[in-house]
Formats: C-alpha cells, sequence, structure tokens
C-alpha cells in the first residue's frame, strides 16, 4: 500500500497543476482623482497579459483635453511589451509616461483625416510605479466628445497576486472602461461611471453594456434608425461598424489558441470588448488583408480553440457579421510541412560528372521530454516483479 501511495504522488508531481487566474476591478462609480483597483490572483508566469484603460468624455469643439493615468502601480512586467495610445475625436493628441525608472516617454502628433490619433512603443514594461500615463491634446473643431485609450500588454513574469492601481484624473464627467485579458481571453471589463455621468456601472466582466432604453418620450417613431458609428483598434488593422456600439472597445491581443487543421493566424488577435456585450443588431467587423493575400477567413476564439466563421473578402479588406463581444483574429492557409531535405553532392572527373542526391536524415527527437514517461513505466515494473 506504501508503495502504491509513493507512486501515486510521483504521478501527481509529473502532472502540472491547472489553475485559472482571477480579476476583479473596483469599483463601479468614482469622482475625478478617484483610484481605480485590479485585483489579480493566480496569474502563471509566462502569460499573455494586457490591460486596457479607456474613457469618452464630452467637449467643446476647439477645446483642449487631458485624460491621465495618475500613480500607475503595475506589480509585475510585462516582457517584449507594448504601450499603445489611440484617441477618436481630435485635431492633434500627444503621448507622456512618466516611468518608474524616472525616465519619460513624450511624443505627439496631429490627427488622421478622420480625427482618429494612434501610437504604438515597444518596452519592456517594468514592475514599479507610472507617475503619470496621459494623453492630452485638441479637439477637432466639429467634436463634440473624445475618445482616449491606453494599452499596456506583454509577458508576464513576477508575483502571480497583485493589484494594479491608479486614479483618473482629467475627466469631470464621462464614462471609463478598464479591461483585463489573458491568453487572449476576457478575463474581466468594468465600465466605471466618472463625476456626474449618468452612465452608471455596469457590473463585472463588462456587464451587458446595452444602449439604454429609448422610452415613450423620445419623440423618435418606431421605424428610427440610428447611424452606424464606427471604433477601429489602436493599430488601425481592425474596425468594427454598427448601430449598437456604444462603449465598445476593439483592442489588439496577442495570438492565442490552438487554429483548425490547414489554418495558420496571421496578424494579432483581436477583443471586441466586454467580451459579454450582446449587440442588438448585428455589427460588421472589419480586417485589413496581409498583402498578396487573397485566401482568408476570420475566425472568433471559443474555449482556447479558433472557429472559422463566414467572411467576406472585398479588395484588401475582409469582413463578417458579428452579434457579440469576444476575440477574433485572421486565418490564412497553413504553410506545408517541409519534406526531407536532398542535398545533391556533384563529383567532378577528367571527362565525366555524376551527380549523386543524398538524402539527409532528420535529428532523432530528444529523449529528455520522455523522461516522465520511462520514469512511471520503470515504477510500474518495478511494482509487478516484487508484487
Amino acid at each position: 500500500m506504501k508503495k502504491f501511495t509513493v507512486f501515486m504522488i510521483l504521478v501527481l508531481l509529473l502532472v502540472p497543476a491547472a489553475t485559472a487566474a482571477t480579476v476583479t476591478i473596483t469599483p463601479t462609480k468614482i469622482d475625478p482623482g478617484d483610484t481605480v483597483t485590479v485585483d489579480v490572483k493566480d496569474l502563471p508566469d509566462g502569460a499573455a497579459f494586457s490591460l486596457g484603460i479607456s474613457a469618452e468624455f464630452d467637449v467643446n469643439p476647439g477645446e483642449k483635453f487631458a485624460f491621465t493615468a495618475r500613480d500607475l502601480v503595475l506589480p509585475f512586467s510585462l516582457g517584449s511589451g507594448e504601450v499603445s495610445a489611440y484617441t477618436r475625436g481630435t485635431n492633434w493628441t500627444g503621448l507622456t509616461v512618466q516611468m518608474p525608472d524616472g525616465a519619460s516617454v513624450s511624443l505627439s502628433n496631429s490627427a488622421d483625416e478622420n480625427g482618429e490619433f494612434r501610437t504604438t512603443q515597444s518596452y519592456n514594461i517594468s514592475s514599479g510605479t507610472y507617475e503619470v500615463i496621459t494623453l492630452d491634446g485638441r479637439a477637432a473643431p466639429t467634436a463634440r466628445s473624445i475618445i482616449a485609450e491606453v494599452t499596456m500588454m506583454g509577458t508576464k513574469k513576477g508575483p502571480a497576486d497583485g493589484a494594479i492601481s491608479f486614479a483618473f484624473e482629467g475627466v469631470e464627467s464621462g464614462t471609463a472602461t478598464v479591461a483585463v485579458y489573458i491568453d487572449g481571453s476576457e478575463a474581466f471589463s468594468q465600465k466605471i461611471a466618472i463625476g456626474s455621468s449618468s452612465s452608471g456601472g455596469s457590473g463585472g466582466s463588462g456587464g451587458s453594456g446595452g444602449s439604454s432604453g429609448s422610452g415613450g418620450s423620445s419623440g423618435f417613431s418606431d421605424s428610427f434608425t440610428p447611424a452606424p458609428e464606427t471604433t477601429s483598434s489602436v493599430d488601425g488593422r481592425v474596425s468594427l461598424t454598427g448601430t449598437d456600439i456604444d462603449g465598445v472597445g476593439v483592442l489588439a491581443l496577442a495570438v492565442e489558441g490552438t487554429p483548425p487543421d490547414g489554418w495558420s493566424t496571421v496578424g494579432r488577435a483581436y477583443a471586441v470588448t466586454p467580451a459579454d456585450r450582446e449587440f442588438t443588431s448585428p455589427a460588421v467587423l472589419s480586417f485589413s488583408l496581409p498583402a498578396g493575400e487573397t485566401t482568408a477567413t476570420i475566425a472568433r476564439l471559443e474555449n482556447g480553440t479558433w472557429s472559422a466563421v463566414p467572411s467576406k473578402i472585398n479588395g484588401d479588406v475582409i469582413t463578417t457579421t458579428v452579434s457579440r463581444g469576444g476575440s477574433y483574429a485572421l486565418l490564412v492557409p497553413a504553410a506545408p510541412e517541409p519534406g526531407p531535405t536532398v542535398t545533391t553532392v556533384t563529383t567532378t572527373a577528367t571527362a565525366t560528372s555524376t551527380a549523386t542526391p543524398v538524402t539527409t536524415t532528420p535529428t532523432a527527437t530528444p529523449l529528455t521530454p520522455l523522461l516522465p514517461v520511462l520514469a512511471c513505466a520503470i515504477l510500474i515494473l518495478a511494482r509487478g516483479r516484487k508484487g
């Protein structure tokens, strides 16, 4: 009996324990200067981690604005990291980041013809306190509202448990959304009302995020159809267009998950946030196609596996209709498996030459990955003999 117990312990030690990370975000309503806390537990090293902080607020056309996350505490580092920024409704925008080591990063640029600004900078994002992360600029001459978003993403390294905290500044009234993605899937998304905003916080995991009812006093007939709106990812490669996408974002992510046989992912994955948001009318999700690619499809991530969805190619864009949030990516046909390498060796004689084909043999599979299996087999044989 003792030998069997020892055997079972050895088997359990050979099987890695699987734990799911948990995330909570509080509170659901703040005043300017209040602190938001993102509590993370059981986050393993090597996980692809993404933190998105966005805000939507009213402005007067042509006036200056500033949206700041102050004293942002990051308890772990993000290797191979990126900091992305996006604004819509601006004439120009600047990004300022005060790093934990005292260094600062500052850049600015004019918005494009659609009033959008976007930038992505690569950094190894260290743990510590970021004194300020600010998006500021000037609203476009016709803008009535601003959308501002900052995203930090990378490969997590450090404590498994910790709290990310920061204070919102610069927005007196509006709505903020804080979203965390782990290994390509939404871990938690929270909508937060700022100041006197009437948008109240929805529940955790993004809540329903639905638009408020029109009521009987709206003054519009039942046949009224709102004009479609468009929101884009920071890198501009993916956009979502629809009549019920208020508060919805498109967040770039590292690709995680298994593609279907014969296909491979290309570029990044993109999350339509919040993940549990359902649209009252379908929205159109658009991907820019890679140069020279004509065969492709859009896929949705479900339980760690990418599943193709009906898609349509129109020039250099591929689109699909979506009815809810979630993670999406572009699939292209996988490259064929390489065959054995054939090397032609030519020997030259005085009057003739011959060519002898030589086929190389692939290197044998290393023994190291098989050691746990061999250990189990040896224990079973030993126990059988003594029995």
